[in-house]
C-alpha cells in the first residue's frame, strides 16, 4: 500500500515570526551600515580640515621665508613709485617677497610681489572668522592695499604671529620696517605662526604651530655704498 505524503504549508504565525526576524535583521544591518557611513564621512571631513590647515601653514611659511627689502629707491621721496616693507602685527602681516609664480605666458610680471596674510569676517556667515591671503603682482607705494584677496582657511578660531628680533633675541608681536620707532630696514630672524581651526575631533579645535626662518635679513643694496 503506497503512503501519500502531503506538502505541509506555513501557518500564519510562522509567517509573522519569519517577517519579524527578517525585519529585525534588516534594521540591524541598516544601522551598522549607517554608522559606518557616518563615521567615514566624519573622518573624511576631519582629514580635509587637517589638510587645509597644513597646506595653509606650508604656504605661509614658504612665502614668508622669501620676504625681502630693497634700498633701491628714488633720490627724492616724492618720486618713489614702489616701497618694499615688512609690516606685521599679531593677526596680520604685509610684506614684499620673491614668491610670485607667473602662470600666464609673456605676462609682464616677475617673482616680486606684495603679500598679506590676515583675518577677516565672513560677510555671509555671521560671527565666522576666516584666514585670507592678498597678493599684488606689482609692488607700489601703498603696502597692504590693492591686489586680489582670497580665503585660505574658513571658520578659524585664532591666527597669531610673533617675530624674533635678531638683535635682542626676543619675540615681539609687532614689526615695522618703515618706522624709525620700529625695526627700520631690517627683517625678523624668524616668524612664528599659530593657527587654530574649528571643526576638530569631537568638536575640539585643531591647533597648528610652526616657525619659519627668513632668508634675507638685510636689504638688497646692489652697487650702493
Amino acid at each position: 500500500m503506497t503512503k501519500r505524503t502531503h506538502a505541509r504549508g506555513l501557518t500564519l504565525l510562522e509567517v509573522m515570526i519569519a517577517v519579524a526576524v527578517l525585519t529585525l535583521v534588516s534594521v540591524l544591518v541598516y544601522g551598522a551600515f549607517s554608522t559606518i557611513t557616518r563615521g567615514k564621512q566624519t573622518a573624511g571631513l576631519l582629514a580635509e580640515r587637517y589638510r587645509i590647515g597644513r597646506v595653509a601653514m606650508t604656504r605661509m611659511s614658504r612665502e614668508l621665508s622669501m620676504a625681502f627689502l630693497s634700498m633701491h629707491n628714488a633720490m627724492l621721496p616724492h618720486l618713489n613709485t614702489r616701497v618694499t616693507t615688512f609690516n606685521g602685527r599679531s593677526n596680520r602681516v604685509d610684506f614684499t617677497a620673491f614668491a610670485h609664480r607667473r602662470l600666464l605666458k609673456d605676462a609682464h610680471e616677475s617673482d616680486q610681489c606684495e603679500l598679506s596674510f590676515f583675518t577677516t569676517t565672513n560677510p555671509k556667515k555671521s560671527g565666522q572668522l576666516d584666514l585670507a591671503r592678498r597678493e599684488q603682482t606689482i609692488i607700489d607705494d601703498q603696502p597692504g592695499k590693492g591686489g586680489v584677496s582670497q580665503v585660505m582657511v574658513d571658520d578659524i578660531d585664532t591666527f597669531n604671529l610673533k617675530f624674533l628680533d635678531p638683535m635682542s633675541g626676543m619675540w615681539t608681536e609687532t614689526w615695522d620696517t618703515t618706522s624709525v620707532a620700529g625695526q627700520p630696514n631690517r627683517l625678523p630672524l624668524q616668524v612664528e605662526i599659530y593657527l587654530v581651526l574649528k571643526g576638530g575631533p569631537a568638536g575640539d579645535p585643531i591647533r597648528l604651530r610652526t616657525r619659519t626662518a627668513l632668508s634675507m635679513l638685510q636689504p638688497l643694496a646692489f652697487a650702493l655704498k
